[in-house]
């Protein structure tokens, strides 16, 4: 049996005589000298006759494609839950950064304060279907991204403004969540929903308050000024009263309550305001929209104390406050 190069510079001749030079342009860059030599003679020979040389091919290779095309959608994902802890907006945010993903997790107060933050590292598996399950709770819908950010780090500020400490974990991430804002972010939502009309009142509020459910909020604003006012006011009113009795008791109470307006103002209408993104990620857009108004009209209210629909919030801040108070005490007793 033949070996070595022979049997090629054999071929070679028979290629020069039936003036194939495509295949000898092949042959050119053989690993071997002898068939390179004899392969560039030949062309040069078929050349000098008039017989035109083809180029040669580029020799084919495998890429693995750009690193960032093969880790598939580098977009920053957030997504927001007002409901599941009550009282607090869980952000997350998945968020590719160089080589790595991170995954920032933020739990914030009605009084736009950081009450935890941590930070995760993902492969871009965990990433996918990570997002995946996002999607499919949330009927494909997505917080913006830098709204989210703009949210964290508007926190941080009002955390250190009040004089409390911020987890070290979110200050090693500043870099990646940009600068904060002047302004508290408004809701992204603001624009893109109407409530058509919608106006808090004492008989409409309740289907709205409990969707955002506000029956499940902890304290968070204080209801023992308002509770002592009716107390001194109406001595002998009790649960047995008409509705409209005990109602007009607290709407009454409830006015001129400085403390209380402010709390209206801040954290309940910035707690309906994160529910109603919590309902639409739920593809709940009217009961979105309607906690928006809400939250609308205690901001805008100079004496939101005194709007129609408040004492059906206080009469869930009033439960949860006796709920707390009971519980209070039975840990004591058990002391």
């Amino acid at each position: 049996m033949a070996s070595g190069p022979a049997p090629l510079l054999e071929k070679i001749n028979h290629f020069v005589a039936a003036r194939d030079a495509a295949a000898l342009v092949a042959l050119q860059d053989h690993d071997d000298k002898q068939v390179r030599k004899a392969a560039r003679k030949a062309i040069h020979t078929l050349r000098a006759r008039g017989i035109e040389i083809p180029e040669a091919q580029a020799p084919r290779s495998w890429s693995a494609g750009d690193l960032n095309e093969l880790r598939g959608d580098l977009a920053e994902v957030a997504i927001l839950d007002g409901q599941s802890t009550p009282g607090l907006s869980r952000f997350m945010i998945s968020a590719p950064q160089d080589e790595r993903n991170y995954l920032w997790a933020a739990a914030l107060s009605g009084r736009d304060q950081i009450v935890d933050f941590a930070t995760y590292v993902q492969t871009d598996g965990q990433r996918q279907r990570m997002i995946r399950e996002w999607e499919r709770e949330a009927s494909g819908r997505r917080v913006p991204a830098d709204w989210a950010r703009a949210r964290i780090r508007w926190a941080r500020e009002q955390t250190l403004s009040a004089g409390f400490s911020v987890p070290r974990q979110l200050d090693d991430m500043l870099v990646h969540l940009g600068e904060a804002p002047a302004q508290r972010p408004a809701n992204f939502l603001a624009d893109q929903l109407s409530a058509g009309g919608f106006v808090g009142d004492k008989d409409n509020v309740m289907p709205v308050l409990m969707s955002a459910r506000v029956f499940a909020w902890p304290p968070v604003v204080d209801v023992e000024p308002v509770l002592r006012k009716v107390n001194e006011t109406n001595p002998a009113i009790s649960e047995q009263d008409p509705e409209d009795a005990r109602y007009t008791a607290l709407a009454e109470a409830a006015r001129g309550e400085e403390v209380l307006r402010a709390d209206l103002k801040a954290q309940v209408a910035n707690l309906l305001d994160d529910a109603a993104v919590s309902l639409w990620l739920s593809a709940r857009d009217e009961d979105a929209a309607k906690a928006i108004a809400l939250a609308g009209e205690l901001r805008a209210a100079a004496e939101p104390e005194a709007l129609p629909w408040i004492p059906r919030l206080l009469g869930f801040q009033i439960a949860s406050t006796l709920t707390y108070l009971q519980q209070q005490q039975q840990q004591q007793q058990q002391r």
